[in-house]
């Protein structure tokens, strides 16, 4: 699962990783919630492009006064196959991009969940795969939503939680947003599991709990309590350069 986002770079930084320019007002998010927008990349038929969309998939042919689920999240196993996603599946696929993501860990036979924050190790953005529909009910604004694809998690993720997003290396990228390639079989080969090596897992306060709570202290580590902590890897020097991790590295 993936419930809360961070997106803290700057705009010019997004435009150099991603190659498409992107609105200078974007501000720094420590706490993306559901039902709020954040920026989303994808293709159209000019080009690339970088735009603000809500966060909670509502297909196209929703009627206004229509209720239903307006999933956060899509599992990257069955979307192919899903009346809901397969059609965006070939043709409406986006990225998310995040400085990290939250997740929280079950607290033995505690209720209590112990909230982490999951950020790159040695790069400046994670690149989520995401899937994107356009709401136009007769009558209202045009609203574009998304979801973000979820896989099995790696050594990292697995002591947390037994879903993670899926995130996709820089090579992948262009694939994921070409418009062209529309066999779900080939777009599902790019859905898998990140190697741990690529991110880090940090404590952080419940402060994140409450999405009213949106500023740096959502980030900053917590002292580590008893309980499994889950491994990670020592958060290396980040210099100027793709911003991306590499899948071969």
């Amino acid at each position: 699962m993936c419930g809360r986002i961070s997106l803290k770079i700057p705009a010019y930084l997004l435009a150099e990783i991603f190659g498409v320019p992107i609105p200078p007002e974007l501000a720094p998010r420590y706490n993306i919630a559901p039902t709020q927008r954040t920026l989303i990349i994808r293709s159209n038929h000019r080009g690339r492009e970088a735009t603000l969309a809500r966060w909670g998939y509502i297909p196209s042919w929703r009627k206004a006064d229509e209720k239903g689920p307006e999933p956060i999240n899509a599992r990257s196993e069955s979307a192919t196959t899903s009346r809901l996603f397969a059609g965006a599946m070939r043709a409406r696929r986006c990225v998310v991009p995040a400085s990290g993501f939250y997740e929280w860990q079950a607290q033995g036979a505690s209720r209590s969940k112990q909230p982490f924050h999951i950020e790159p190790a040695q790069a400046h953005v994670f690149a989520l795969a995401g899937l994107w529909a356009r709401w136009e009910p007769l009558g209202s604004t045009p609203l574009d939503t998304f979801t973000i694809l979820t896989c099995a998690p790696n050594k990292v993720m697995a002591p947390i939680h037994d879903r993670m997003p899926v995130i996709l290396p820089p090579e992948v990228i262009d694939g994921w947003l070409d418009p062209a390639i529309d066999d779900v079989d080939t777009v599902a080969q790019m859905l898998r599991p990140a190697p741990e090596s690529t991110m880090v897992a940090r404590r952080v306060s419940t402060r994140v709990n409450n999405p009213k709570h949106d500023d740096p202290m959502c980030i900053e580590p917590e002292a580590a309590r008893e309980g499994p902590t889950p491994p990670s890897q020592p958060r290396a020097k980040q210099e100027p350069g793709p911003g991306l991790w590499n899948q071969h590295e």
